[in-house]
């Protein structure tokens, strides 16, 4: 690709995010709410409601992330970018995961056992959570990878791997850290359209499951038209980028390149699952 043909694909991108980001802080301010506590403290006991408060709590984190990923998009430190995208993309699964699978024990795994744990009135013996007289808790520790859904399991292991090389210290992305001399630098830039792809899916993914939801109380008609179409044309937008990214030919070797034309593949097909109220019919 020709780089007057990425510098504008790259502009795009990020008027996309901006986009993004305007729904996002909008829809944190009028529909956001802590449905859960709310009728808990009226009825005494918690219940499914809590499952909005978890998903809002999510939507919320991640529009904050996508602030700071277009600070660091724009300061061309991609790295960190895939650092905070990880995060993200784990929201995304637990968010899904929650909703689809919910039971009473999941408002303890997900909820009000971390609530306890990060205030120290449960802690870690061993390899089981307690209280202050040793009396086990039922908590359950899940891995994003027993979280994943649908379409999501055909890309997670090829994408979380992706993102993990990067929030390690794992030496495979050490040319990221290095000038043309072999010289260390922090002051390279690489893989800026691809990585922009890559934030846009994962908020897309959490934009469409959260807010793009028949019965989501939107600030008004036309607020809730103009999200399913931004939705909708950041899909059609993906979809036609990660078909050209699942053509990935790199020049490393022959292992890479077919790992990443995987990945892509079927994060492409995954755009087609409804994992929200958005008909998928205007994909082919």
């Amino acid at each position: 690709m020709k780089k007057e043909e990425t510098d504008n694909l790259v502009k795009i991108c990020d008027k996309l995010i901006n986009r993004y980001i305007l729904r996002g802080k909008d829809f944190v301010w009028y529909a956001c709410m802590q449905y859960g506590a709310v009728n808990a403290l009226i009825s005494g006991k918690p219940s499914a409601h809590f499952i909005s408060d978890f998903q809002y709590f999510v939507f919320t984190k991640s529009t904050k992330s996508l602030i700071s990923i277009r600070t660091l998009l724009h300061d061309k430190r991609m790295e960190d970018v895939l650092i905070i995208l990880r995060s993200m993309f784990e929201g995304y699964l637990a968010s899904r995961y929650i909703d689809e699978k919910y039971e009473d024990k999941l408002l303890n795994d997900f909820l009000f056992v971390p609530q306890l744990i990060a205030h120290r009135k449960i802690i870690y013996d061993g390899k089981v959570a307690v209280d202050r007289d040793k009396n086990i808790i039922d908590f359950m520790q899940r891995n994003p990878s027993q979280l994943k859904l649908g379409k999501d399991k055909d890309y997670f292991f090829d994408l979380y791997d992706y993102l993990c090389n990067y929030a390690h210290c794992n030496y495979s992305i050490l040319d990221c850290y290095l000038n043309e001399k072999g010289l260390f630098t922090c002051e390279k830039e690489v893989n800026g359209l691809l990585v922009r792809v890559l934030v846009l899916f994962v908020y897309t993914k959490i934009f469409e499951s959260i807010v793009t939801v028949e019965g989501e109380d939107f600030l008004d008609t036309e607020t809730e038209k103009k999200c399913y179409e931004l939705v909708k044309e950041v899909t059609i937008f993906l979809d036609n980028k990660l078909e050209f990214f699942s053509k990935y030919d790199s020049d490393v070797n022959d292992e890479l390149n077919k790992y990443m034309k995987r990945m892509f593949k079927n994060m492409r097909k995954s755009l087609k699952e409804e994992v929200g109220s958005l008909n998928k019919d205007f994909l082919t």
